[in-house]
């Protein structure tokens, strides 16, 4: 089976990215299934993550070109601060060549990135008002409710009776005058936050859960009651109407939202412009490479 692997490796403005690059690529945007394996499931997807792989390879390449052109060094915290975004820590990544060099283009195409897009205005507040005020129905939320449950999962009717049992002492404690986070961590299945769930609204859960729930009187614990998920004791800490969300408590957000989205286009010109006028071309591929490897033409 013939398989074109990213024509194979390039030369992009003289620099030679290997065909191997795109093959790493390539599994990352697929999820780890090989050309081979997309190509049997689905051609239309090989090519789009073809596509996707080789335009993501590029796009660092030729901006860290950039950040060498102008001189932007990458320091030592930087590459830091990439491997921390990465595995959450450096002693959870490996400090080979390989990897360091990875988060150090990482860090360089960060700062060609903030480079390009560095005479972006921040929006004033005026402009943030005028966007508010021209889309309401953006910024506007259905009812909502805030949720913690004590859930005890059952498949079958043993589970569903040693639930019950569960749920029935988790009752008890509630009504003894125990917070619910502490008896959620006590006793239900899903313990973490003291059983919150957050804001929901309708739509959000299954129906049995929404019957249940969405009637309750705020911080009143329900009465234990079943959906296909199991049992369930539910309390609603908050309840708000569905409205406008006043702009004070989203106006740090909206001007955030605003100057990324204007930033993003100016960097996807200035992107369009680095592609057009880059020199890309195939290089010959050596013998080691993943083409020649596979057999791919």
């Amino acid at each position: 089976m013939e398989s074109k692997l990213f024509c194979m490796a390039l030369r992009v403005d003289g620099e030679l990215i290997s065909d191997e690059r795109f093959y790493r690529e390539f599994l990352a945007v697929t999820g780890g299934m090989t050309p081979e394996q997309m190509q049997l499931t689905s051609p239309a997807d090989f090519r789009q993550a073809q596509e996707v792989a080789e335009r993501n390879v590029l796009r660092a390449v030729l901006l860290r070109q950039v950040a060498d052109r102008e001189g932007l060094a990458v320091t030592e915290q930087e590459i830091e601060e990439e491997r921390r975004s990465v595995w959450g820590s450096a002693a959870n990544q490996s400090c080979g060549r390989g990897i360091t060099d990875e988060m150090e283009e990482r860090a360089a195409v960060r700062k060609a990135e903030r480079h390009l897009t560095r005479h972006v205005p921040r929006p004033s507040r005026r402009e943030v008002e005028a966007i508010y005020r021209a889309n309401p129905a953006t910024f506007t939320l259905p009812e909502r409710w805030l949720v913690s449950h004590i859930v005890r999962i059952a498949e079958d009717e043993t589970e569903r009776q040693a639930a019950m049992e569960t749920l029935r002492l988790a009752a008890a404690d509630l009504k003894r005058g125990k917070s619910f986070a502490a008896v959620a961590e006590r006793y239900s299945d899903c313990k973490g936050g003291g059983g919150a769930l957050g804001w929901i609204s309708r739509g959000n859960m299954v129906a049995e859960f929404e019957e249940n729930v969405l009637r309750l009187q705020p911080r009143k614990p329900s009465e234990i009651f079943e959906t296909p998920f199991g049992l369930h004791i539910a309390l609603v800490q908050d309840h708000k109407p569905a409205g406008l969300q006043p702009l004070q408590e989203i106006r740090a957000d909206l001007a955030r939202r605003i100057f990324d989205d204007r930033r993003q286009g100016v960097l996807e010109e200035a992107l369009h412009a680095i592609f057009n006028g880059a020199q890309i071309e195939v290089a010959s591929e050596p013998e080691h490479s993943v083409a020649h490897g596979r057999g791919i033409e």
